[in-house]
């Protein structure tokens, strides 16, 4: 008698226990499903991201929503980006559908660079013969995370290709200035291949590089030795001044070089008289 006592409290422990379980995720798998519109094609390490869910139910019965959120895997099992409706539930009725926004997603600034697992979660009430609470988990989706460099890389190319074409439509004169111009061109080309490779953080430093060249050559160009930066129109009007002044110094030259000799001629002549006088 006490052997079949203690059976059947087991029996009804495991009873409770596996009813226990069916109300906690009393909606299957294929019961519902969710479909999502990301706010942009491309995310970088540090953005702020934001999604549109739809939630499809495929249940005969009435759905209750309390929560629904997306869990992403640098995130620990309790947390989720979404939306706790518990105070206003949002039902669906049978075979229904609801779109959901959420828009507080943050993507790390350290979270690594490639894919990523997520799935959207969602708990809430099925209304039936009976109340049932249920927890239900998309299937597992990817989601692509992309260096912030390469962002930056984007951002910072257009800028030095600008800067270096101004550069070379201003036909620099200055040896160093052209000298520091081919080190630009130079870095931008490295930058190029650096990125091809998917080297996001050394492609910025060789256009930073190449900005930097462009700077110190446009410099060079307007403050350097000799007649760099100096209009032609005024080089031409220097060049011909300094010409104007050489000539002018050699036929005062010559000009004084004449007097003398005619000078020295006449003094000969004087004393010649005086002697034969």
């Amino acid at each position: 008698m006490k052997s079949f006592t203690i059976t059947l409290v087991v029996a009804s422990i495991s009873i409770i226990c596996i009813l226990s379980i069916g109300l906690v995720s009393a909606l299957n798998q294929e019961e519902a499903s969710v479909s999502l519109s990301w706010s942009s094609q491309t995310y970088y390490q540090g953005d702020a991201a934001a999604a549109r869910i739809t939630f499809q139910s495929y249940c005969s019965d009435e759905l209750r929503l309390y929560y629904i959120g997306i869990q992403f895997d640098w995130m620990s099992p309790v947390e989720f980006y979404g939306l706790d409706l518990s105070d206003d539930p949002v039902s669906i009725s049978s075979y229904g559908s609801y779109t959901f926004d959420i828009k507080t997603i943050r993507i790390p600034s350290n979270v690594s660079a490639g894919s990523h697992n997520y799935f959207v979660g969602v708990e809430g009430l099925q209304v039936g013969q009976a109340m049932v609470d249920f927890s239900w988990d998309s299937p597992i989706s990817v989601i692509e995370i992309h260096d912030v460099n390469e962002k930056v890389f984007y951002a910072l190319r257009s800028e030095v290709a600008d800067k270096i074409n101004a550069a070379i439509n201003a036909n620099y004169k200055n040896p160093e200035a052209q000298s520091l111009l081919n080190q630009a061109k130079n870095e931008y080309s490295t930058a190029h291949l650096l990125g091809n490779e998917d080297k996001w953080q050394e492609a910025v430093a060789s256009l930073q590089k190449a900005a930097d060249y462009v700077e110190q050559a446009e410099a060079k160009e307007q403050t350097g030795g000799g007649l760099a930066g100096i209009p032609q129109s005024l080089v031409l009007i220097l060049a011909v001044s300094v010409i104007v002044v050489i000539v002018v110094a050699i036929i005062a030259v010559i000009v004084k070089k004449k007097r003398k000799q005619t000078n020295s001629v006449v003094d000969q002549s004087l004393e010649t008289i005086e002697e034969q006088s």
